[in-house]
């Protein structure tokens, strides 16, 4: 009779175990599957390496008014500046109640303009935030200021914050909006693996949760989402050879499952590769930063690989 408890309740133990540690309960989905993997590669086109010198350290990207915003990171001013195909700057917004501690990614939806101060290198940060300018504020002007509302977040699931540079999993660089929401995907130092988040629009302060994960191999720097929603862009680097992913057949906003391609850019060298960008018309580009080559940025022709 004792002996039939003990089992009982070992039984019990065991079933509250692995029900404690599923992924639904962490709130996970997980769709990492090397196996859905398809690979090809790319020789990207050189649009402009002659870009306004003040964008050396360019790193978020969005297409807005048929130019190329970006920013620069960390430590820069608190600005965005707008460039045209040929590498001319035509405008910069000066966001005058911002500061720029680590801006990394830009999105834009039909309303704002969002800027991702959220970089991390050391994994110790806690004032992760967006700052989200109207478009309204945005004139057709060579010099414009903006204020911006902020907009405060943390990683639910993040117990850790020693200063372990470079040897983390809680560092962002990629955003982008769709719908009613925002999409974060991290760049993990550690595992080289991404995780998503999703984050509404609109309030003040957010407690993210992870939604999937997936098996990049290699440091998430940018990603975009198309204008029709049905192809997501990631791109990253992994020894400073630059790759990136396209997703599509999705559902919903199961962006990272479904199929996907892993485009091997390395032909570029190595560049230090930050944005990605979808034009209105569903042209792809793609950015690096200056190092031992210049800032650059190019074009990715993805509709050899993918009819969507």
């Amino acid at each position: 009779m004792k002996l039939s408890v003990v089992i009982l309740s070992l039984q019990m133990l065991c079933l509250f175990a692995c029900n404690y540690n599923s992924p639904k309960n962490q709130d996970i989905l997980n769709t990492a599957n090397t196996s859905k993997k398809e690979m090809a590669v790319c020789k990207p086109e050189l649009v402009s390496d002659s870009l306004p010198p003040i964008t050396l350290e360019q790193s978020g990207m969005i297409w807005h008014d048929s130019l190329i915003w970006v920013n620069n990171d960390s430590g820069g001013a608190p600005e965005l500046y707008a460039y045209n195909l040929n590498g001319s700057l035509v405008r910069t917004l000066q966001i005058k109640n911002a500061t720029n501690n680590d801006w990394e990614a830009l999105a834009e939806d039909e309303q704002y303009f969002y800027i991702g101060d959220f970089g991390n290198n050391f994994g110790a940060r806690k004032n992760l935030c967006l700052y989200r300018v109207e478009k309204a504020e945005i004139k057709n002007a060579s010099i414009i200021v903006a204020e911006a509302d902020t907009i405060q977040f943390h990683w639910a699931d993040q117990e850790s914050f020693l200063s372990l540079k470079h040897h983390h999993n809680y560092d962002c660089e990629a955003l982008f909006a769709y719908g009613d929401s925002l999409y974060f995907f991290t760049k993990n130092w550690e595992n080289l693996k991404t995780r998503m988040y999703a984050m509404p629009k609109f309030g003040k302060e957010h407690s993210l949760h992870p939604k999937a994960s997936f098996n990049a191999d290699l440091l998430v720097t940018g990603a975009d989402i198309s204008s029709d929603g049905k192809l997501v862009a990631l791109v990253g680097y992994k020894d400073y050879k630059t790759y990136l992913y396209l997703f599509y057949d999705f559902k919903g906003v199961d962006f990272l499952d479904g199929k996907n391609i892993r485009l091997d850019l390395s032909i570029l060298g190595g560049v230090q590769t930050e944005g990605v960008v979808f034009t209105d018309n569903g042209d792809l580009f793609i950015n690096s930063e200056a190092t031992k080559q210049k800032q650059a940025i190019y074009k990715i022709d993805w509709k050899q690989f993918i009819q969507n």
